[in-house]
């Protein structure tokens, strides 16, 4: 495969973007309708619960400075158990770049244009993402740098003028049914937010210039994301309150909806949009690549472009109806996925880290007894 390389700076654009992905507008009123007013906690909780992950993640990595997280689970496991779950791992980040794409789709046929397929959004996203992947990592890193501060703007943007519609009463009571809803509140964060960094092994640390800061900038975009994620959704409860935003499926949109100031400043949602897609579209790449790139990996193909037209393909299909209906969708998301990710995003990092340690511990014993 070619040599990618990524300054830290890229790394923290890329990191903060694949934490908050689709959740500011697709997973709010998840968090809400477990935690209620107290949804903000749940981010809160989550930053910290998700810290262990991130350490693991970057240790792991740290481990074996020159391979991707594929290459570390041949290594550790062996061809055939490694091959089975780096398999599993491949799938589920293509998995998650279809669900992604899904999450657009529907987006826009239920919200601006009714009258046109969903299908049609889907493939005129994937289209972005196959291009994208054609070029070269490092184009689309100096890309996102451009992305990142219309994002920050268009998100700063719309918290400023929505600020004068927010009543602080909104969120009383606090922890008015303990501490149990909090952390309920925050399993969709863990799952859609935190737990998906493992798919950054695939570029941490083989494709970054200076390894000695990479773990400062993954820390720091991480930080970043929880704040823009912890803003977002206490700014909902703030301006629509508890119970609107949990049974809102997209209150972020609708939150935005609601500035009105003077005749220029109103129906701004697009400005969320904006923010939105350019966060998803980082997340989706991501997964995208890390499936396309961990692929060629299994299968020792010297350059991950010559799959992803076929993948992409597959994909653009699947995208299509890999949620059967609404229902499905919530279901899928809050029973389905979340052990799925914890298993390969944290038990098997863990696995891994451990075999890591015994193994490094046992070569360390073997040297000096072949010393003479």
């Amino acid at each position: 495969m070619d040599k990618i390389k990524i300054s830290n700076f890229q790394l923290f654009i890329i990191t903060t973007g694949s934490v908050i992905g689709p959740t500011t507008i697709s997973f709010s009123s998840s968090v809400t309708e477990h935690a209620h007013q107290d949804a903000w906690l749940s981010v809160i909780f989550a930053a910290f619960a998700g810290l262990p992950v991130l350490w693991i993640n970057t240790y792991l990595g740290g481990l074996y400075p020159d391979k991707t997280f594929i290459e570390i689970i041949q290594l550790l496991l062996g061809r055939w158990i490694g091959g089975l779950f780096s398999a599993n791992f491949i799938f589920m980040a293509l998995l998650l770049a279809t669900r992604y794409i899904w999450y657009i789709g529907d987006f826009f046929t239920k919200t601006y244009i009714p009258d046109l397929s969903a299908y049609t959004v889907n493939i005129l996203f994937l289209a972005v993402i196959v291009i994208a992947l054609l070029y070269s990592f490092e184009a689309v890193a100096r890309a996102l740098i451009i992305f990142f501060y219309v994002s920050i703007i268009t998100f700063t943007l719309s918290i400023a003028l929505v600020t004068p519609n927010m009543d602080i009463n909104n969120l009383l009571p606090v922890m008015e049914q303990g501490i149990l809803p909090v952390m309920k509140g925050s399993f969709p964060l863990l799952g859609y937010s935190i737990l998906p960094l493992i798919f950054l092994n695939m570029i941490y640390p083989s494709h970054i210039k200076n390894i000695k800061k990479a773990k400062k900038a993954m820390l720091a975009g991480y930080f970043l994301a929880m704040l823009i994620l912890f803003i977002s959704i206490i700014s909902c409860i703030l301006v629509l309150g508890s119970t609107v935003t949990a049974n809102t499926r997209m209150p972020v949109f609708l939150r935005s909806k609601v500035i009105d100031i003077g005749v220029f400043f109103s129906r701004l949602e697009a400005i969320t949009i904006i923010d939105w897609l350019i966060t998803i579209f980082g997340s989706t790449y991501i997964a995208f690549y890390s499936g396309v790139a961990g692929l060629s990996q299994l299968i020792k193909l010297k350059n991950y472009k010559n799959i992803v037209l076929p993948l992409g393909l597959i994909i653009g299909v699947v995208s299509g109806f890999v949620n059967a209906n609404e229902p499905y969708q919530i279901n899928w998301t809050s029973t389905v996925w979340p052990p799925y990710i914890f298993i390969s995003g944290f038990i098997l990092p863990v696995l891994l880290l451990i075999l890591s340690l015994i193994k490094n511990q046992a070569v360390k014993k073997a040297k000096p007894a072949q010393t003479p």
